[in-house]
């Protein structure tokens, strides 16, 4: 009997669905227009690629580079904002490490954006910008962009009513044993 019971609860959680739980989108590695000198004119705001966010996000994780594994003599970098939409996402200031660095290591960057700027950029496709806001040249390594949603256990109904039928027989087998 018990026997029985454990098998019709395997049965409803096999029937369980879940939700999509990861979406990773990458854009590869750019290099602006050429060496600019302060104080300006930088090259323009640029898109350097685009992301498509998806309805029912929960977490949206962005991981990239200032400077670029591709081009290893110039892995220096401007000073430069990163935008996707309206949100910054990431800053090199002038003389911070990621700036000017000749060392040929990109500096590693990343950001975890908050529930409200996932609501702010709404679904479909988004802009990856740069903008330059000191000398040298514009470089943006690999970015990477990680969607979640959190796994909804929701079971079906064919499942619970088979769960309910279970445990409705193992009551009525369970009245008939204090009847006796």
């Amino acid at each position: 009997m018990k026997m029985f019971v454990v098998v019709l609860s395997l049965a409803a959680l096999a029937g369980t669905t879940y939700a999509k739980a990861d979406n990773i989108q990458t854009l590869p590695s750019y290099e602006g227009y050429g060496y600019f000198d302060d104080p300006g004119p930088y090259q323009p705001p640029t898109v350097i690629g685009t992301f498509d966010i998806l309805a029912g996000d929960t977490s949206i994780d962005l991981t990239g580079t200032f400077g670029s594994a591709d081009t290893p003599n110039l892995s220096s970098t401007s000073g430069e904002n990163l935008y996707l939409g309206d949100v910054l996402v990431a800053s090199c200031v002038e003389f911070a490490p990621c700036w000017g660095d000749i060392s040929g290591i990109p500096t590693p960057w990343s950001y975890d954006l908050t529930p409200a700027e996932i609501a702010s950029l709404g679904t479909g496709i988004v802009d990856f910008t740069v903008v330059q806001t000191s000398e040298f040249v514009v470089q943006v390594g690999e970015t990477t962009l990680d969607q979640a949603q959190v796994p909804a256990v929701a079971p079906e109904p064919t499942s619970l009513m088979l769960l309910g039928t279970g445990l409705m027989g193992f009551a009525g087998l369970v009245w008939r044993k204090l009847q006796a």
